[in-house]
């Protein structure tokens, strides 16, 4: 046996032995790959259901939220209303638009 035997039995060996190798990252990649896919399945059925429980709390939400600060804007809308005719009332004080008014005239 010389050396050109062992040399090819070594790159035999060497070549059996990388084949094993990738024939074994082929086989895990192909089950990650699965894996991936029905995860990604799995995913995206949960994401439609949330997106739909999303879309009743949103509605909801604004529903109440309307109902809730309806009475609030309303109450502000009369103070507002009672406190300018409270102004237009008292002696010697002019609307504000007319006091811009002068204003403008002065500054020109």
């Amino acid at each position: 046996m010389n050396l050109q035997f062992w040399t090819d039995l070594s790159l035999v060996y060497l070549t059996i032995m990388q084949f094993v190798v990738t024939i074994a990252t082929a086989v895990l990649l192909y089950f990650v790959v699965r894996g991936i896919i029905i995860a990604r399945r799995k995913i995206t059925q949960g994401v439609q259901l949330a997106r739909y429980y999303m879309g009743i709390v949103r509605v909801q939400t604004g529903k109440y939220a309307d109902k809730a600060a309806e009475p609030l804007v309303l109450g502000h809308a009369e103070a507002a209303r009672d406190a300018a005719i409270v102004r237009s009332l008292i002696p010697g004080r002019q609307a504000a638009a007319s006091q811009s008014e002068q204003t403008k005239e002065k500054s020109a």
